[in-house]
């Protein structure tokens, strides 16, 4: 054996003379011996590298390198590593001890760009196995790097790998929906199940990508496998839920929904939701009895309140369910809550008198007289009663009730001092109506009005300067009244002036009146769009947006509710220099001031909203909404505050006219009775009972309907008509198809009908082969034009076996003038349009026939 010991020496004289190649011929002598000794790899590497022999001064470095990391000396490691790297740049090997190396030390940043150039240097080369286990670095170092688990997962899918692909995919995918992009979440989640449908994770994944893309069949199948092996997976049972419900599988979802609510109190709106497929189903029952096991659970957490908005939604969802509005009365009234309590009370009345259940109907207004004794409206629910209860107990009822002002004859008893001062307030509320008529130039109205006071106060008009002012101006000659004194009685000068004076008022009242026309305008065009939409919610936009418009406003902000709770609709306009509202500073102000709307019925008009006190309180808010002017108004419904209009100037102050707050309460007025008008439509249509097949409301419902449309349209001043149309030769038709094919065929004709329809336009099965259809805010002109195109959209509509039909129709208009009786003009309307209808026949369906009323 050498002496090692002289051949270090040796080695070292080479090196002190610089003779490289023989210093490197000794330590190579000297490596066969000691292969290990960090003086000969350091000094072999060196030299090698000194000498141009770079693969041979690698190798020595690298084992150099390798003897570092078994002794933990990760510095020197590092720095051999960096020196290899300096002559071998493209050295996966020496990169990926590097990168270990620099993770180790926990020098993350370095470590994730060693990696990653190994990894560009690995796909040049193919080498894929060696690239799965650098990304798998990668993304352990860089968890939210969506595109590198992406990465990860499509090397290893086509390694077929896939125990490494599917986690690696479903990491992406919960990046990419952190990140925003539901597109690619639900495309690498069907990625996932699609490589390892066996896969839990996956395929719970999956699920809720099949939710959203309303798959629900999959849904079910993928989950109730995983949760019979997983009963208390909450995320499993949710989904699973969601889909029972999206199938009306009410009898599966009940036990998961509760399960979960049980767990989560959040999950409170599956309950909901179960709840309201019971309720669509017709289990009121069960419904009922989900509501009375989540009242414990709410009772046992001190959250009654909650509850009652939980049932108050579950109401707003079928406003038409007595039970549920039954319940809902009974918590307001254990909760103390006097204006749900009145509320709803009223509107169970409403329901029960519907539903003809006249007696609870009457125990329910006792129940009204006793939270609200005073209140308006009594004697007119009382009248719906009169015929239909024990007579004792009407008597009784009527005792407690005050038939109203209007109700009473001048003649009733009662005179004296007391009678005469109401007579005389009676005389100045007319005389305030008819002022306001004869401003906006609605003449029917005034007429009317003008009548009345006649009527009731005959020769008012000589100590009431006012009354006299107002006959003048609107050319009324009263009957049986005084009069003025006779003109002979004064000198010609002394009469000339008098009739000066006289015309005065009416000049003044005329010049008022041309001023105010374009204000007019635009209430009528507000008010007939507004009538037009058939839901709370459009007519709510619509009012803002014509409103604002008209006004010129920065935002005109809507919105429906009580001041014990959030807004149930809200709608806003906003003018294109305006940018919308933040919800939140907006519900705040809304907040402040419909707390204070019982008080202030007749709004605010503030041109500085800094020098409000009311808004004090909201400034921060003010501020956040660029608001410097404000026209508010409470919109109120029988004198309860149900909602609020808000009209915004952003920029600068705005000094709001009269005339701008008159026609903002104009339309308020005109916005709150249309949002009844929807609602009651509504009301009848789910009390009526549409036929699912044609979309028909029955018979039964004709003339329930054209009563309560007569009406609306008579206390709106807008015409009504009405029309049958029926297919030429039925009784033949009938004969030849078979009742179940006509059947069929009227199915068909009532869809497309109901297609062609406005939202407020009611069609009714009139007959076995006849509809009829009323058309609210329509005379009778634009009603022929508007059954024509009904009539060509439906006769394309062709019966099995037979030739398609004509459509025979006849159209009229309802009679609505000073002296309408309900009743009466409805009868007038039946039979005019049989016997039109009958004439349509005879001429085979060869035109509209229009019946224009001449009484």
């Amino acid at each position: 054996m050498a002496d090692i010991e002289k051949l270090y020496e040796k080695a070292e004289k080479y090196l002190q003379k610089q003779k490289f190649e023989s210093a490197l011929e000794t330590y190579l002598e000297i490596y066969k011996y000691e292969p290990s000794e960090e003086e000969v790899l350091v000094n072999l590497g060196d030299l090698c590298l000194r000498l141009n022999r770079n693969s041979e001064g690698v190798r020595f470095q690298s084992q150099l390198t390798d003897l570092y990391t078994k002794r933990n000396d990760t510095a020197k490691a590092v720095a051999t590593c960096r020196k290899i790297l300096k002559v071998a740049p493209q050295d996966v090997t020496t990169l990926l001890k590097l990168a270990a190396l620099l993770e180790k030390t926990q020098k993350n940043t370095e470590a994730l760009e060693a990696f990653r150039q190994a990894l560009d240097l690995q796909l040049k080369g193919g080498a894929n196995l060696q690239a799965i286990e650098s990304l798998q670095h990668i993304v352990k170092l860089d968890p939210a790097n969506a595109d590198a688990h992406v990465q990860l997962a499509e090397l290893a899918s086509r390694a077929h790998q896939p125990k490494v692909a599917t986690p690696a995919f479903l990491k992406g995918a919960e990046l990419s929906k952190q990140a925003g992009e539901e597109d690619r979440w639900a495309e690498l989640i069907e990625r996932a199940h699609s490589l390892d449908p066996t896969d839990e994770a996956a395929s719970i994944a999956a699920a809720e990508v099949y939710l959203k893309k309303d798959r629900i069949p999959e849904v079910v199948a993928l989950l109730e496998p995983i949760a019979q092996a997983k009963p208390d997976d909450l995320i499993v049972l949710e989904h699973l839920a969601r889909g029972y419900l999206s199938i009306k599988d009410y009898n599966k979802a009940e036990p998961v929904c509760w399960k979960v609510y049980a767990a989560k109190a959040e999950a409170v709106e599956l309950v909901l939701k179960l709840t309201g497929g019971f309720l669509e189903t017709g289990e009121t029952d069960r419904a009922l009895a989900l509501m009375d096991k989540m009242k414990g659970r709410f009772s046992q957490q001190g959250k009654r309140n909650e509850y009652l908005k939980v049932i108050e939604k579950i109401y707003e969802s079928d406003e038409s369910n007595l039970r549920v509005l039954e319940m809902l009365t009974g918590l307001y009234n254990e909760l103390n809550k006097e204006d749900g309590l009145r509320r709803s009370l009223t509107r169970l009345f409403n329901l029960y008198l519907a539903a003809e259940q006249y007696e609870k109907a009457a125990d329910t207004l006792e129940r009204i007289l006793d939270v609200e004794p005073y209140g308006e409206g009594h004697y007119d629910r009382l009248l719906n009663l009169e015929g239909h209860i024990d007579p004792m107990w009407y008597k009784n009822i009527a005792v407690r009730v005050q038939p109203p002002a209007s109700a009473r004859t001048p003649g009733t008893p009662g005179g004296g001092a007391g009678a005469a001062a109401q007579k005389v307030e009676s005389l100045d509320d007319l005389i305030v109506e008819g002022e306001m008529f004869f401003q906006y130039q609605l003449s029917s109205k005034l007429s009317e009005t003008l009548e009345k006071i006649n009527r009731l106060f005959p020769g008012a008009e000589d100590r009431a300067p006012r009354l006299r002012e107002l006959y003048d101006a609107a050319g009324f000659t009263p009957k049986g009244g005084s009069g003025a004194p006779a003109p002979s009685a004064a000198p010609a000068g002394a009469g000339a002036a008098a009739a000066a004076a006289k015309a005065e008022p009416a000049r003044i009242a005329a010049a008022a009146s041309a001023q105010s026309f374009e204000e007019v305008r635009k209430i009528a065009e507000i008010t007939a769009n507004i009538y037009r939409e058939g839901t709370p919610q459009g007519v709510m936009q619509v009012a803002v947006n014509e409103i604002g418009r008209a006004l010129n406003a920065s935002r005109c902000w809507g919105a429906l509710g009580t001041a014990d709770r959030a807004p149930a609709l809200t709608a806003e306009y906003c003018s294109p220099t305006a940018t919308p509202s933040d919800m939140a500073p907006a519900l705040k102000v809304y907040s402040a001031l419909i707390r204070q709307a019982g008080t202030s019925p007749d709004g605010w008009s503030i041109a500085d909203v800094a020098s409000a006190p009311i808004l004090a309180p909201v400034m921060p808010e003010l501020q956040k909404l660029a608001i410097q002017s404000l026209l508010a108004l409470p919109l109120l419904d029988k004198d309860e505050v149900a909602g609020l209009l808000l009209l915004e100037q952003c920029g600068a102050p705005r000094a709001w006219s009269p005339s701008e707050s008159l026609l903002l309460k104009a339309i308020a007025t005109q916005v709150a009775m249309a949002v009844n008008n929807t609602k009651l439509r509504r009301l009848v249509r789910s009390l009526a009972g549409t036929d699912e097949e044609s979309g028909l409301l029955p018979r039964s419902s004709y003339i329930d309907c054209l009563l309560a449309e007569a009406q609306r349209s008579r206390d709106q001043s807008q015409a009504l008509s009405v029309c049958l149309l029926e297919p030429a030769n039925s009784a033949q038709l009938v004969k030849t198809l078979g009742d179940a094919a006509v059947q069929r065929y009227v199915q068909q004709v009532g869809k497309t009908l109901l297609s062609s329809l406005r939202q407020n336009d009611v069609a009714v099965r009139y007959s076995l082969v006849s509809i009829a259809v009323v058309f609210p805010d329509t005379a009778l002109p634009q009603g022929g034009l508007a059954v024509e195109k009904v009539r060509r959209v439906i006769s394309q509509v062709k019966p099995d076996g037979a030739p398609t039909p004509s459509i025979c129709a006849a159209v009229c208009d309802v009679p609505l003038g000073a002296n309408f009786d309900a009743v009466d003009g409805v009868t007038e309307v039946i039979n005019r349009l049989e016997a039109s209808l009958e004439q349509a026949r005879k001429e085979g369906g060869k035109r509209v026939l229009l019946s224009k009323f001449a009484g």
